[in-house]
Parts: C-alpha cells; sequence; structure tokens
C-alpha cells in the first residue's frame, strides 16, 4: 500500500462499517469509471466528512464528482449540478449550492442505476473532460494542506 492508501485507510476507519463499506466500494467503481482522472483526499474534521474528489487537474475545485463520507450517509456529488437538470428527470439531486448537487448513495449498485450514469455522462461532457482507458487514477491526499491552513488561519485570527 502506498503512503496515500494508508492515509486513506485511516480516514475511512474513522467511520462506522456499514458507511465505511459503502464508501469503499463506491470508490472502487469511481475509480473504475473515471480512468486517468486524479482523486484528490480532502479530510474535514470540523464538518466530520471524507471527500474524494475526482478531477482531471489534480485540483479538488476541477472535480467531475465528489464521494463524501459523513458519520450517517455517503453523497455523490456533481460540479456543475443545477446545469445538470436536463440529465435529471427523476430529480435525483438535492441541495441548492450554486456549483453542486448531490445524490444520496445508500449501496454501491446505485452507481449502476441509468439515472446516475446519465447525470456522470452529463457532468463529464459539461466539464469537456475526456476518460482514457487503462490509465492510472493518482491519488492526491490534501488533508495535511488543510490542517496546516486552519492552524495558520486561526493564528491570523488571534
Amino acid at each position: 500500500m502506498t503512503s496515500a492508501e494508508t492515509q486513506l485507510a485511516a480516514f475511512f476507519a474513522r467511520y462506522e462499517p456499514a458507511i465505511a463499506r459503502l464508501g469503499k466500494a463506491l470508490r472502487t467503481k469511481l475509480r473504475a469509471r473515471l480512468p486517468g482522472l486524479s482523486e484528490v483526499v480532502y479530510l474535514y474534521e470540523n464538518q466530520n466528512s471524507l471527500v474524494l474528489s475526482y478531477s482531471p487537474s489534480g485540483r479538488g475545485y476541477d472535480a467531475v464528482c465528489s464521494l463524501a463520507l459523513h458519520p450517517e450517509q455517503v453523497k455523490l456529488f456533481f460540479t456543475g449540478g443545477p446545469r445538470l437538470a436536463k440529465a435529471d428527470p427523476k430529480k435525483l439531486l438535492q441541495g441548492s449550492a450554486k456549483l453542486v448537487r448531490y445524490v444520496v448513495m445508500k449501496k454501491a449498485a446505485d452507481l449502476d442505476r441509468a439515472e446516475i450514469e446519465a447525470l456522470m455522462v452529463a457532468a463529464l461532457d459539461l466539464a469537456k473532460v475526456r476518460l482514457v482507458p487503462g490509465a492510472e487514477n493518482p491519488v492526491v491526499v490534501k488533508a495535511d494542506e488543510q490542517r496546516k491552513r486552519a492552524a495558520r488561519a486561526k493564528k491570523a485570527r488571534r
């Protein structure tokens, strides 16, 4: 296991077993579905959430979609969510943020649903991302950067 994989395993271990299992299963499916995209890992300790963003650039804010683990549920976020309405005739997308919308994932098989696949295809088209079959998915852990940024902000407020 790489250092990033070791860190990620420790992050998953913070969650109840059912949430961790679902998150890991969805992660496996997303990595297979999105070859070549970087998996950018964020740990938001103040929100008790782990976020895995799938990005063509290695920066989370460029992500096509993100998987977010919370203590009580797992959500699949789509960037450009408000513009995905045409791809969402069953109104699965939830939320009211300007840039993203999400679908609560109950089981790994939810990712195989035609409605979720239509949202994924629309999100990839919107982002103008071309996937590279067989390409690696590098893992970029940003948790340490977040802690340092939070510490600097806290120090600056004093």
